[in-house]
């Protein structure tokens, strides 16, 4: 099993809401992850404090050894996804029936767009690996390739100041991901190894949650997230 940190990038996409009183989608909408201050109050009061760890984006992992050159796992990468504000998109719906198009600012009391709580990944990944020959017998390296399937359990926080709406506070299973990736894992100490990989892939919300009376969001976009993780063989 491992425990980690990662940061994350997103491509641009479209976002479409829906509920009782608008249907508008926003075109090729931009977004960026929320990394915890990593300077040394950030790692004191968040990485390495048991009551707030989870409060970055983090990962954990319990796998198992399924032969000498093949894992199998149950993975959690807990990223974060916040819409750019006042970043100027398409437009094109309607808001309490009034027709919208063109290109809309997309100030804070507009919209505030985010899966911070976090834009969860539970995913199956499978992992081949190869044995390296890097650092000498007293740290044993390996090089592997993954590839998983899983479910998006976002906490979203939205605002929909367009229609007065505040934010649905659960975490709800809203989507699916499919994720491929490559990495190095180093033995530091007996069974104590520290890890590094790379991963891209694509995550589809149909079902994201924007408020507590019914209102709905759906997107899609791909993702590249790379990890450090530190963990241990039992």
């Amino acid at each position: 099993m491992y425990w980690g940190w990662n940061r994350a990038t997103y491509s641009d996409g479209d976002i479409h809401f829906s509920g009782k009183d608008h249907d508008f989608t926003l075109r090729s909408v931009s977004a960026s992850d929320m990394p915890t201050a990593a300077g040394w109050d950030g790692i004191t009061r968040f990485y390495l404090n048991p009551s707030a760890i989870t409060i970055p984006q983090t990962n954990v992992r319990i796998g198992y050894q399924w032969s000498d050159d093949i894992a199998i796992a149950l993975n959690l990468d807990h990223m974060k996804y916040v819409m750019s504000q006042n970043q100027t998109v398409a437009i094109e719906g309607q808001i309490k029936g009034v027709a919208q198009s063109g290109q809309k600012v997309l100030t804070a009391d507009f919209l505030t767009f985010e899966h911070t709580d976090g834009l969860n990944v539970l995913s199956i990944e499978v992992e081949k690996q190869r044995t390296l020959d890097l650092f000498g017998p007293n740290h044993r390296s390996k090089g592997f390739l993954v590839a998983g399937v899983g479910v998006v359990i976002p906490k979203s926080n939205v605002a929909m100041g367009m229609v007065g709406r505040e934010r649905n506070d659960e975490f709800h299973v809203a989507g699916y991901s499919l994720g491929v990736g490559a990495g190095l894992e180093v033995d530091v100490w007996k069974d104590v190894f520290f890890r590094t990989a790379y991963k891209m892939g694509y995550i589809n919300m149909p079902d994201v949650l924007t408020s507590s009376q019914g209102d709905k969001a759906s997107h899609h976009f791909n993702y590249n997230e790379l990890l450090i993780a530190v963990g241990v063989r039992f």
